[in-house]
């Protein structure tokens, strides 16, 4: 496949991913990741360097979501730019994200880029990197 194939692929794999988690839909989250998927959240509450967690399997990380999907009842990743690596394989996508916390209608805003290594048109690896402290606020995720 030419490079311009490859990256066409990878970037649809990751848009598709993104619009259906905007859309709640879990089965459209799955069509795209391959069954061994990696999808770090890599944020740290503590202020450390390790990830605050790794899900790992295609199953893990659609039960995450779906729960994720449970507790918020609007999402937007508006203003995405998405850039893709040398060969295609690896996309880059920044965002804004905000969602409405289902529980309180607490609005939670936070800013976004993810790293999607992908491989035949589907997403091995999603790497998540967002605002700790914009989380914490919204969430009462403790910090330190």
């Amino acid at each position: 496949m030419s490079p311009e194939g490859i990256h066409a692929g990878s970037l649809a794999a990751a848009t598709t991913y993104l619009d259906a988690f905007e859309a709640g839909d879990v089965t459209e989250m799955a069509d795209v990741l391959t069954d061994d998927v990696v999808h770090t959240l890599a944020m740290s509450f503590d202020g450390g360097t390790e990830p605050y967690l790794v899900l790992t399997g295609k199953d893990q990380v659609l039960g995450f979501f779906s729960d994720i999907l449970q507790q918020v009842s609007q999402r937007d990743l508006s203003d995405r730019r998405a850039h893709a690596g040398v060969g295609g394989e690896v996309v880059f996508v920044e965002a804004g994200g905000e969602a409405v916390l289902a529980s309180s209608g607490t609005l939670y805003r936070n800013v976004y880029v993810f790293k999607f290594e992908c491989a035949d048109g589907q997403v091995r690896r999603i790497t998540e990197y967002a605002n700790p402290v914009a989380a914490h606020k919204a969430l009462h995720i403790p910090l330190g």
